[in-house]
């Protein structure tokens, strides 16, 4: 079944950043988390962080389609971001545009683009996380980290099962305009019923899916006991050299934005 392939978010690539161990690549996404809540109030400290996760984007393999995609929604929020800090600090810092009730300040600036980091930086680390981890390696690394196995199993699985998941939509979604849906006519209540066609066949899709695929766990014993990996990554001098240079720089920059006075 299309619907239960595990090939999810991974690409097949052979970059440095595919050949690190997951666990030191799951070190790192935490750290750019850490980073980026410790510069959540100036944008300008986050910078480097946003710039290394873009660099791991790259590396990552998940298209240039993709990235324009996650460029124009993030474009849209930031705008969103700066309008509301933007008037939460409109007292604060050197006045740059006046716009009617509009004022953003520097001070408002900074905080913007801080908060727009706090969640692109994560969303963008772990997005490259999930696209250059194989499945099977990532459930391995949750195991070896203290994940039950239940867990480890669930998590994988959902996050595999998401992009099929957003094609199945897709796939109802066209076969319902084809056969005369039209979902962009009416009032907003209207056009909230003409939704239904797609949720309830999608639903029946799901939960098939769900079916099949806890009969086949089921019959091999998943999730109960800790499993055996016949090919297990091994930790190198390549992963502690990453792992340090991570801690260095990510902990420069946290120890940098909590310190305003430098």
């Amino acid at each position: 079944m299309e619907a239960l392939s595990l090939g999810g978010l991974y690409v097949e690539r052979k970059t440095p950043f595919h050949e690190l161990d997951p666990r030191a690549k799951i070190a790192w996404a935490l750290l750019v988390l850490a980073a980026s809540v410790a510069t959540q109030f100036d944008g300008l400290k986050a910078l480097p962080v946003f710039a290394s996760t873009l660099a791991a984007l790259s590396l990552s393999g998940l298209g240039a389609g993709l990235a324009l995609l996650l460029i124009v929604n993030a474009s849209a929020f930031l705008a969103a971001v700066t309008l509301v800090w933007a008037g939460a600090y409109s007292s604060q810092g050197v006045l740059l545009l006046a716009l009617g009730p509009l004022r953003l300040t520097d001070v408002g600036l900074k905080v913007a683009f801080g908060k727009f980091f706090l969640i692109m930086n994560p969303v963008l680390a772990f997005a490259a996380l999930f696209a250059s981890t194989r499945p099977y390696h990532l459930m391995w690394a949750l195991e070896k980290l203290g994940a039950p196995p239940k867990v480890a199993l669930t998590f994988t699985l959902a996050l595999n099962l998401l992009p099929s998941t957003v094609k199945a939509v897709r796939e109802v979604t066209e076969a319902q305009v084809a056969r005369g849906l039209a979902l962009d006519r009416g009032s907003v209540v209207q056009r909230l019923r003409n939704y239904v066609p797609i949720i309830v066949p999608m639903i029946a899709k799901l939960l098939s899916d769900v079916w099949d695929l806890s009969m086949v766990l089921a019959s091999r014993y998943a999730g109960y006991a800790r499993r055996t990996y016949v090919f297990e990554p091994r930790w190198s001098a390549r992963d502690t050299v990453f792992t340090v240079l991570s801690l260095l720089l990510y902990g420069g920059v946290a120890a940098w934005g909590l310190a305003p006075w430098w």
